[in-house]
């Protein structure tokens, strides 16, 4: 009996299964019958038949899919197939292509038993893949067939197409369809994900969720949805997905459509403007102390002179010794009061770097050993900077290489490592992998790692912020400036400084300083808009999309107002022109779902203002309007999702000119 041939004949036709079953049980064939791909799928996975008879259009896995997994699967590929086509005459062409050794299409039981048994036939002699269809002599092509083909072929394309992955589940959450969007988000080949359990593909928390809603499907009840929504994704292989599970009742069962959304480009987007929005809040307290150290340091100076001339004659004068003691006391306070006000001048905008060509590495290694030199900390430098030299204020940022490493040795307590690193890095290939908004320009990188016992997570953030300490305050303390001055000092260089720790294992400061005149910054551009906001009119019907280009704008100081289609937008532009509050930027998304699209609604902004800005937004970078805007009047055409830096690139290009 172990000798004994097995064949799997697999098809949604009971009398289609009786005719090719008795035909193989006559010639002594073990037969074991299977309604869909799925279940033949089982079937193979207990045991490996000698040859699979398969219809093609089944429910669940159908026999083309069947098929390919067999074709690519190593440990499958040499099974005998045979495919039973009941629209060979109308699909021949395809039919052939999918693999077969044998096709036969489906005609009378007595045709069919006769190409059966040339099928076996072929088996036994090992002839294979010879790609013509049997019995295809007596049929006629039915139009009603030819049709419904052409549907299917045209939602197979739609399917392929689509960017939101797409899966059908059957009642147990099986994967029976997915369409190319899910199998990339899913990392799996096609194969190999077909009759999968789905909730297999996710995190341990979701995969729980998922497995007990499945389970909790019945027919005749009222069939709720699952989703994780925007606000809680799901994480598949490294990417954010929304999920929306639906149900669909059938008969007595229910199967499954998913839909997958990737944000990733969304949430990333997100993380970056949060990192931009906290260094905007604190260029901000800084440009506060700015404004302030601006306009009172002279005459602070001034009186702090003429209260130190007057302290000393007075001590010269005075005979007393306790009155002597308390003004040499009021003296010292007086240095202090002197060497604030010195400190806050650094953050004045009329206080402004005096650079010449420095060579980094020395100025690094000559503060860095100085400040260290009776101390019992270790100084260990890697450099790979190549000498490189570059434009700096050296008074400066000696004074930020101090206060650094005056904080890491009272961090270590006078005892541990500090480990410094130089070297040339490209700012765009580092904000990429930083997350950190640096210039796109050649950098030098300056790593200052100690081994301290690091920073707690709640106040990292807050480090750089004016007075902001851990040390007690007081004259012979910190006054929480010591960070600060660091900030401001390589943001006057055009630079970029952060910290990162994790209590128990030290800090590093990272800070860059470009080679070449580095571009301008959204600070700057920030300050160069504070007389007048540029206006700025964003249509797109993505939700997601409107809420993060309104963020990028605004951290630019642009007032922006949005539409969710051509029409709104329109009606906003031409209210604007008529209140003489015209927007200085419009941004038309290409196609909307519903509604006038971008070129429709810029013929239209144009006939109210021919000199009108617009630039043209789309997700296909190879539509022809994106390709030649120039020649529908668009002054740029993005592709979405674009960046921050390019939105900045926008501001500049755009609206720094004529604004500035």
């Amino acid at each position: 009996m172990d000798n004994q041939p097995y064949a799997l004949v697999v098809d949604n036709s009971p009398v289609i299964r009786r005719i090719v079953s008795s035909v193989l049980e006559k010639e002594g064939w073990l037969v074991q019958t299977a309604e869909n791909g799925l279940e033949a799928l089982d079937f193979i996975a207990s045991r490996r038949p000698d040859i699979i008879f398969t219809d093609l259009i089944m429910p669940k896995i159908d026999g083309e899919k069947l098929s390919y997994i067999i074709r690519s699967t190593p440990e499958l590929k040499h099974i005998f197939l045979v495919i039973l086509s009941g629209v060979a005459m109308e699909d021949d062409d395809h039919t052939a292509k999918l693999g077969a050794d044998v096709c036969i299409a489906k005609g009378p039981a007595a045709t069919m038993r006769d190409h059966i048994l040339v099928a076996l036939g072929k088996f036994e002699s090992g002839i294979r893949n010879e790609g013509n269809i049997e019995g295809m002599e007596n049929l006629y092509p039915r139009e009603v067939t030819r049709e419904l083909l052409v549907s299917k072929r045209h939602r197979d394309v739609i399917l392929a197409n689509m960017t939101e992955g797409v899966v059908e589940l059957n009642h147990e959450g099986r994967i029976v369809m997915a369409n190319g969007a899910a199998i990339k988000l899913f990392g799996i080949d096609e194969a190999k994900l077909l009759s999968h359990r789905v909730y297999t593909m996710f995190p341990p928390e979701e995969q729980q969720i998922v497995k007990k809603w499945i389970a909790s499907l019945v027919p005749s009840r009222d069939l709720a949805p699952l989703v994780f929504d925007y606000d809680k994704p799901v994480e598949l292989q490294g990417q954010l997905v929304i999920v929306n599970f639906v149900p669909v009742a059938e008969d007595d069962t229910v199967f499954i459509i998913v839909i997958l959304k990737d944000i990733t480009p969304h949430k990333l987007l997100e993380k970056k403007q949060r990192k931009l929005e906290k260094e905007l809040h604190r260029i901000q307290k800084i440009d506060a102390m700015s404004v302030m150290a601006s306009g009172i340091a002279h005459d602070f100076n001034n009186l702090l002179t003429v209260i130190n001339g007057n302290v000393e004659m007075s001590r010269f004068l005075n005979k007393e010794k306790q009155v002597d003691g308390l003004l040499k006391e009021a003296g010292k306070a007086l240095q202090l009061t002197v060497q604030l006000i010195r400190k806050f001048t650094t953050f004045s905008d009329n206080y402004l770097p005096q650079t010449k060509k420095v060579n980094v590495s020395e100025l690094v290694t000559e503060t860095l050993e100085h400040e260290l030199a009776d101390t019992h900390i270790f100084l260990e430098i890697d450099d790979k900077s190549r000498d490189a030299s570059i434009k700096l204020d050296a008074a400066l940022i000696h004074q930020v290489l101090t206060n650094l490493t005056s904080n890491a040795v009272d961090a270590m307590n006078g005892q541990g490592t500090i480990q410094v690193a130089i070297e040339l890095v490209d700012g765009e290939i580092e904000a990429g992998q930083t997350g950190q908004p640096l210039p796109s320009c050649e950098l030098v990188r300056i790593t200052f790692k100690d081994n301290g016992p690091g920073i707690a997570p709640e106040i990292l953030d807050h480090v750089f912020d004016p007075y902001f300490s851990t040390k007690q305050k007081g004259s012979q303390k910190g006054m929480g400036l010591g960070l600060t001055i660091v900030h401001s000092t390589v943001k006057k260089h055009r630079g970029m400084v952060w910290v990162e720790s994790q209590p128990g294992l030290g800090c590093t400061v990272h800070m860059y300083l470009p080679i070449t005149e580095a571009p301008v910054t959204s600070e700057a551009i920030f300050a160069e808009h504070l007389a007048r906001q540029p206006r700025v009119l964003v249509m797109d019907d993505d939700e997601m999309m409107r809420i993060i280009n309104q963020k990028m704008f605004q951290h630019y100081n642009c007032n922006v107002s949005l539409a969710s289609s051509g029409e709104e937008a329109l009606l906003l532009f031409r209210k604007a022109e008529k209140e003489e509050a015209g927007f200085d930027l419009t941004l038309l998304d290409l196609r909307v779902n519903e509604g006038m699209g971008g070129v429709e609604a810029s013929e239209k902004i144009f006939e109210s203002n021919p000199d009108a800005k617009i630039i043209l937004i789309s997700g296909d970078a190879g539509n022809e309007v994106i390709l030649n805007y120039k020649e529908y009047g668009f002054v740029a055409a993005l592709t979405k999702p674009f960046s921050i830096d390019t939105v900045e690139s926008v501001v500049q290009h755009f609206l720094r000119q004529e604004n500035s």
